[in-house]
Order: C-alpha cells, then sequence, then structure tokens
C-alpha cells in the first residue's frame, strides 16, 4: 500500500513539474485517494493512535456511535433506491406491455400469429409480479426492520440521539474529576521545573560571583542565601509535583475500570448494529433470489401455451380462404346488355 502511495504522489509530482506548480511534500498527502484499504493515520481521525483514557480520546467511541446511527440512516436509503427501481421497472414493463399489444393490434398480423404475440406480451409482463414480490420483500424484511431498529435503538430527542448522548454523559462524568487532577499535575509541573530553571540559574549565578576575586562578601552571602532559598522552594515543589504524580498512580486503576465500563457498553452498542446489518445482508440476499418464485413458472406456462397455440399451416389457410386461391373468384362472363 505505501508503495501504491508512493507511486501515486510521484505521478502527481511529475505533473505539478510540468505545469510549473511548487508543492512541497506535505501539501501531497491532501489529495491521497481514500479508498476501502487506506490507512487509518491518513484518513481524517483526529483519535487515531492515541490513548484511548486520555482526555476527550472517549469522543472516538462517541463518533462511532454516531457513525452508526448515519449508516443506519444510509442504508434505509440505499435500499429504498433498490426498491425503487424495481417499481420504476414495473412501471415501465406494464407501460410497454399496453402499448406494444396496442401497436400488434393496429397491424396486419391476423390468426395464431397475433394471438401468440399479445400473449407472448402478456405472458413476458407477468415478470412484474416476480419483481413486486422483490419490492414487497426488500420494504418488510430488510428496509421496514432496519428502520424499526433504528427507531428502536437510536431514538432521539429534539437534539440528539438520546443513547449516544447518554455515554457522552456517563464518559464526561468518568473523566471529569481525572481532568482536574491531571490539571493538578499539569500546574504543579510547570511550577516545579519553573523553579528548577530559577534554582539552575542562581546555582550559576553563585559559581560566577564566587569566582570573581572583586566580589564582596556580602554579595557572596546575598547569592547563597538566594540559592538556598531557591533549592527549598524547588524542593517543595517537587514533592508536591510527586504527590500529584502518586494521586494519579493511585486513582488510575479505578479510573481506567470506569472508563473500560463505559466503553464497553458502546461495544455492546455497536455490536448490537453490527449484527443487525449482517442479518439484513442475509434478508437481501433471500429477498432478491427468485430462483423458487412461482409466478417464474406462471409466466413460462404463460408462453409455453402462446407458442404452442402457434400454427403456421391453420394460418396459412386462414389467409388462403379468405384471400387466396380457396376464394371464390369471380370470373367474367358474357353478358347482354340489360335495358
Amino acid at each position: 500500500m505505501a508503495a501504491k502511495f508512493s507511486n501515486i504522489a510521484q505521478r502527481l509530482r511529475n505533473i505539478i513539474d510540468v505545469l510549473g506548480q511548487g508543492h512541497d511534500e506535505n501539501e501531497m498527502q491532501c489529495i491521497f485517494p481514500q479508498g476501502q484499504t487506506t490507512p487509518e493515520r491518513i484518513l481524517s481521525n483526529p483519535w487515531y493512535d492515541k490513548g484511548f483514557c486520555e482526555p476527550n480520546q472517549y469522543k472516538a467511541a462517541i463518533d462511532r456511535c454516531k457513525g452508526g446511527y448515519d449508516s443506519c440512516d444510509l442504508f434505509i436509503n440505499i435500499f429504498s433506491d433498490r426498491a425503487k427501481i424495481e417499481r420504476d421497472y414495473i412501471s415501465e414493463l406494464e407501460k410497454w406491455s399496453a402499448t406494444s399489444i396496442k401497436e400488434i393490434s393496429q397491424t396486419k398480423e391476423f390468426g395464431t400469429n397475433k394471438k401468440a404475440w399479445i400473449d407472448a406480451i402478456r405472458a413476458s409482463k407477468e415478470i412484474a409480479n416476480t419483481h413486486s414480490d422483490i419490492v414487497q420483500r426488500l420494504q418488510e424484511n430488510v428496509i421496514d426492520k432496519m428502520a424499526n431498529f433504528k427507531k428502536e435503538n437510536y431514538g432521539k430527542s429534539i437534539l440528539h440521539v438520546k443513547k449516544i448522548k447518554e455515554f457522552e454523559r456517563d464518559f464526561e462524568q468518568v473523566q471529569k474529576s481525572w481532568i482536574k487532577l491531571l490539571d493538578k499535575i499539569n500546574r504543579a509541573k510547570k511550577e516545579y521545573q519553573d523553579a528548577h530553571r530559577q534554582f539552575k540559574k542562581a546555582e550559576t549565578a553563585e559559581k560566577i560571583i564566587e569566582s570573581d576575586r572583586g566580589a564582596e562578601e556580602e554579595q557572596k552571602t546575598k547569592v547563597k542565601l538566594s540559592v538556598g532559598t531557591y533549592k527549598k522552594e524547588c524542593e517543595a515543589l517537587k514533592n508536591k509535583y510527586q504527590q500529584f504524580i502518586e494521586e494519579m498512580k493511585n486513582s488510575r486503576p479505578n479510573y481506567e475500570n470506569s472508563m473500560k465500563e463505559v466503553l464497553d457498553r458502546t461495544h455492546t452498542f455497536e455490536r448490537k448494529r453490527l449484527a443487525q446489518f449482517k442479518a439484513l445482508f442475509t434478508a437481501l440476499d433471500q429477498s432478491l433470489v427468485i430462483d423458487k418464485d412461482t409466478h417464474l413458472k406462471e409466466m413460462s406456462d404463460a408462453f409455453k401455451k402462446a407458442i404452442n397455440s402457434h400454427d403456421i399451416e391453420k394460418d396459412i389457410q386462414w389467409w388462403n380462404s379468405h384471400f387466396g386461391s380457396d376464394t371464390n373468384t369471380a370470373w367474367p362472363s358474357f353478358e347482354e346488355l340489360k335495358d
């Protein structure tokens, strides 16, 4: 896959060079094709490859739930379009049948050929019944079932899907105290590291003034006191920082378990959706299978009946008796002038 992207990028660079446009490597990334097998790291995904327990990383799970809701909608729309194709086909087939029979009726055809032709048109229209059944199965066994599943599992309030909002609130509640602790750790870290930098500067100043032969003892004493003050402050802030780290370590197991508990509930929610999709894919297959459709046999029987009724010699004889050699020809005979 990497080699494929590399080749695509190289071709694009060649095109850009020909056009005289300059783009750097990072700009090329945004025009990589995003296909079914595109790696997650290339797709637009701000949560990819980060620790789930980090602040706001739970939004990846929320986003998955929202994506599931959207996929249910898409599923319904796609197969509603599929059913519409069937309905349109049925409608067009009926129009074609009516128009064809009318046109055949207006020709000079007659006898068994005309009847067989019209019967064949009527028989071929019977396939509409098969497609009507397909529409019914698609609607009842696929589309309606997904619509019911969505209604039962993705019930909405005015603003949001209730179940997804429930997950989001639970994640936020679990992270609330954890984020406060992380804020304390970050502040303590900054305070400690700032103080440590000041302490290092004070030590450097002390070394400089100690090496300065012209420095007064009072100056040296002040610098030493300053170093001592910074050292004490640094140690106090270090202890505070370490205490928060220890508090975090002690809180971590309970926090992780709580996050995992909510996450597992989103997994269960997603499993249910995926199971529904799998079941409906099977239902879709069964809805479109027509090898056991009774209408096909009826249509075939109607075709056979139409074909069997076709009698070439009968049509020739009928025509011959009405227009051909079997008709009574009015031969001319001598006639006197009548007064």
